[in-house]
């Protein structure tokens, strides 16, 4: 019973040593290229922002 503990033990400290180098590790660098058209970059133009306001009296 004592060998078992022992065996459990060590293979938690070896899984538990294993996870904390491994979190520690760089994350490796990524980049994307993502083409955008001209047209998804136009502002809004200043007519789409009025709105008509009428009483409803």
């Amino acid at each position: 019973m004592k060998n078992i503990r022992l065996v459990f033990a060590l293979l938690i400290l070896v899984i538990s040593l294993f996870l904390l180098f491994w979190g520690f590790l760089p994350n490796p660098r990524e980049t994307r290229i993502q083409t955008i058209s001209p047209t998804e970059m136009r502002l809004p133009t200043p007519s789409s922002f009025q709105f008509s306001l009428t009483s409803v009296v």
